[in-house]
């Protein structure tokens, strides 16, 4: 049981700086559970709780949990489960462990297994609040940079959602936020166009290396003749056309980061280079032995599966295994539909401010019918798309034809049949719902997450088309 203490509803020195995290507290003991929801309540300290291992489940699902205090013995099941789903589907959760005496050895277990902490019932409030305070201020969360002078606006707040409301997306955004600390190597992979140098920018951004310079290349659009001069840069007159020193890519990132796109595309000797500036941290520029010390984070890209490249004998291994500390894999748009009008709203919203244009918003049937598109090009494909809308869009709010392509309907050919507003609006709602349906296997929670709208009315909305629930 919890010691109360008389000082114990005193509130202790505050952290605005946790002001935002979120605490998942799982005890089964109501009593005990009220008490400490009391306590964190009392400083502050945002939380949600569950009395069993599947309440914390849907909790977690959620996607905005910073740190896990859990007991040891739940009736469904153990923290030591519930530790071992945090570690496999929110990779860099802290886990605090609560147990009585009788089970510290399994407590001690799990701590020499990724736990960070745990408390021996009875435990007093104050070091409850201490132990959740430090971990919760290791949280690797660029709030922690929000407001330090000269942060770049790319900075974000965990669970902030700059990337999407998806969990898969958020995950991404709270890893990303974990990485603050770390100086290793990152690979990001995912197809054209789903924001991988985004995630980039917010990895540098909300680093230590955020006061220094982030030098992007794109590595498809190099020349292959002078990719090692751009990279590597090159001393007076040692090539042909050599009229200047040049200084390469990875010198000017110095004290920063370096951002390579499309890594797969260099050819198996700048592999080999790029292998020897990981490994030894210098870099000799073309026509000169001198070796430059370098102080850079990399971070890479790729749509090409790596892997297969590697059997193909097209990228070499040991630099694969060099640029692959940090996975960060992306997923395409079309996979995580629920944030297709979450972004489509932020994009209007955007664009119209940045070219003063007096659009507001879109139609009810604007947004049904982005809900009909597979978007190849992912999020680049949507902003496009949406650029041209506001331009083109002659009232405050984005019709069906304005995100059309160039004087093209999106509608299929029988639909382009309706004769009247309402029934093309309704025509596309309901392929939206039919299509978010399908994505989520008629699960109707994750198909009105995806649309936008609550249960009741895509219950309704499914009533009135006609629609089946399975």
């Amino acid at each position: 049981m919890v010691k109360l203490m008389q000082h114990g509803r005193e509130k202790l020195d505050n952290h605005e700086d946790l002001a935002e995290s979120c605490v998942l507290m799982v005890e089964d003991d109501e009593f005990m559970r009220l008490s400490l929801e009391d306590r964190l309540s009392l400083e502050g300290i945002p939380f949600r709780s569950a009395c069993n291992v599947e309440k914390a489940h849907a909790h977690l699902e959620k996607g905005d949990i910073d740190l896990v205090v859990t007991d040891i013995r739940l009736p469904d099941g153990s923290g030591a489960d519930l530790f071992r789903h945090v570690t496999r589907h929110f990779p860099g959760t802290p886990v605090i462990l609560m147990t009585a005496y009788g089970d510290v050895a399994d407590a001690v277990a799990l701590v020499k297994n990724g736990a960070v902490d745990y408390l021996t019932k009875p435990f007093d409030l104050v070091e409850f609040i201490d132990k959740l305070r430090h971990q919760l201020a290791r949280v690797s969360d660029a709030r922690l940079f929000a407001d330090a002078p000269g942060v770049s606006s790319n900075t974000f707040k965990s669970g902030s959602g700059v990337l999407g409301k998806s969990l898969e997306m958020r995950k991404i955004e709270r890893l990303a936020a974990r990485l603050h600390e770390s100086d290793s190597s990152v690979l990001i992979t995912g197809e054209s166009g789903v924001g991988k140098e985004v995630i980039a920018s917010l990895i540098h951004n909300n680093s230590p290396r955020r006061a220094g310079p982030m030098v992007r290349v794109n590595c498809a659009a190099l020349s292959p003749g002078l990719v090692e001069s751009e990279l590597f840069g090159h001393e007076k007159g040692s090539f042909t056309g050599a009229l200047n020193r040049r200084i390469g890519r990875f010198e000017q990132a110095q004290g920063g980061t370096i951002f390579l796109d499309e890594v797969a595309e260099v050819s198996q000797d700048i592999q080999v280079k790029l292998l020897r500036v990981l490994q030894e941290k210098v870099v000799e520029r073309v026509g000169s032995q001198e070796s430059l010390p370098l102080d850079v984070r990399v971070i890479t890209a790729t749509q090409v599966d790596l892997e297969n490249a590697i059997e193909n004998r097209e990228f070499r291994s040991d630099l694969y295994w060099r640029l692959n500390v940090i996975r960060v894999h992306v997923p395409p748009l079309r996979e995580r539909r629920e944030d297709i009008l979450y972004l489509a709203r932020k994009f209007v919203q955007e664009l119209a401010a940045n070219n003063d244009i007096p659009v507001t918003g879109m139609t009810e049937a604007a947004e049904a019918q982005l809900m009909t598109m597979d978007f190849r090009g992912n999020v680049r494909e949507l902003k496009n798309t949406l650029e041209r809308a506001v331009v083109f869009s002659a009232g405050p709010l984005i019709g069906t034809d304005d995100i059309a392509p160039m004087g093209v309907s999106m509608l299929p050919d029988d639909e382009q049949r309706s004769t009247t507003l309402k029934e093309s609006m309704e025509s596309a709602e309901r392929a939206a719902i039919e299509k978010a349906l399908a994505d989520s296997n008629r699960a109707i929670g994750r198909a009105a997450d995806m649309l936008g709208i609550s249960r009741k009315s895509l219950w309704e909305k499914m009533k009135r088309y006609g629609i089946a629930k399975s």
